[in-house]
């Protein structure tokens, strides 16, 4: 029997039945929630002006109701990491599942392809995490500054970086208070910008970090309609489990929202379906002044497997604790 309808206050027995069953990610807990769907007493008008306070504040009371904590991302976007153990592992997440580790790298690298850097780019690596962009731009002899909210990522990305030779300066800090005089060939994000409760401002602040001809890329980001005409918190059984169980805040947005947020900014978004991990989309922002045209197809490579992406309403991010399949990151988590 499926998880079915889950009320909001029934949560905590809901993680408890996908952590019996070994995690979210296991063959076991997904079948027991692919008929599940959230049933909560936040109103959310979706009428309302997106990018207005009123409608912020509702996406929030919801996060709170789902997660049963009040916002603090400086507590909340925190993760146990032992750093000794993973520096000199062959990658951060100490993984040896060579699918999970090329599917990883192969997003990345298109990414870098699509973004068609200029050689030894300055790179901003914003939310780093375990620091697999990190070591991907380093490895393609890029300049980077990477930045994570969790001062254990900070140290290993920036110990990693060390022992392998790559150009790394590391940063700790939120993307609300990031502050830097450089200019940059390539703000980046892996993952990451869908925990920021108002992107477009954290846009809007990076956007002066943009160097002269210089660009934003996404990937590994919810673009999706599922729930919500313009943005929201993702309401999968993935993500409403990592929200409660761990507090994170996960966003999602639609494909013309996004967009909009960087047109505000003054930057055109080009979005490429089919192309990341697990056939999500991957998109590149341009200010179309100083580009003598915007991304096109020919700069995104194909698809190794030959299954045809679905719809991007339908895609949802994997998380961490969702793809890593040998369970060391809900070891780590315990």
């Amino acid at each position: 029997m499926g998880a079915g309808l889950v009320d909001s206050t029934d949560l905590d027995e809901f993680v408890l039945e996908c952590d019996r069953l070994g995690g979210i990610s296991t063959p076991e807990a997904i079948e027991f929630v692919a008929d599940f769907s959230l049933s909560f007493s936040t109103e959310i008008d979706v009428d309302l002006d997106a990018y207005s306070d009123r409608y912020a504040r509702m996406q929030s009371d919801l996060y709170r109701e789902i997660s049963g904590r009040e916002i603090d991302q400086a507590a909340n976007e925190m993760l146990d990491v032992d750093v000794d153990a993973a520096v000199d592992a062959p990658n951060p997440y100490r993984s040896t599942n060579p699918d999970l580790m090329a599917k990883h790298a192969r997003t990345v690298l298109t990414s870098i392809v699509v973004a068609d850097l200029p050689h030894e780019a300055k790179v901003l690596d914003m939310g780093c995490g375990w620091g697999i962009s990190t070591e991907m731009f380093g490895f393609c002899g890029c300049h980077v500054t990477a930045v994570d909210i969790n001062p254990s990522f900070v140290d290993l990305v920036s110990r990693r970086a060390a022992k392998r030779g790559y150009d790394v300066v590391t940063r700790q800090g939120a993307f609300d208070n990031f502050e830097s005089d450089d200019k940059f060939d390539l703000v980046f994000f892996y993952e990451s910008l869908h925990h920021a409760i108002l992107p477009w401002e954290i846009i809007a602040r990076l956007s002066s970090n943009v160097g002269y001809g210089g660009k934003f890329a996404i990937a590994g980001e919810p673009i999706q309609e599922e729930w919500w005409k313009t943005w929201g918190l993702r309401l999968d059984a993935q993500s409403v489990y990592c929200i409660r169980k761990f507090g994170w805040f996960e966003n999602g947005w639609s494909e013309a929202f996004i967009g909009n947020c960087f047109r505000r900014s003054g930057f055109e978004l080009t979005v490429f379906p089919g192309i990341g991990i697990d056939h999500s989309p991957i998109g590149v922002a341009v200010r179309p002044e100083e580009h003598s045209h915007a991304p096109t197809a020919h700069w995104a490579v194909p698809l190794v497997n030959s299954r045809p992406a679905g719809p991007m309403s339908r895609y949802r991010p994997r998380t961490l604790v969702r793809n890593l399949t040998e369970g060391v990151l809900r070891r780590l988590r315990r």
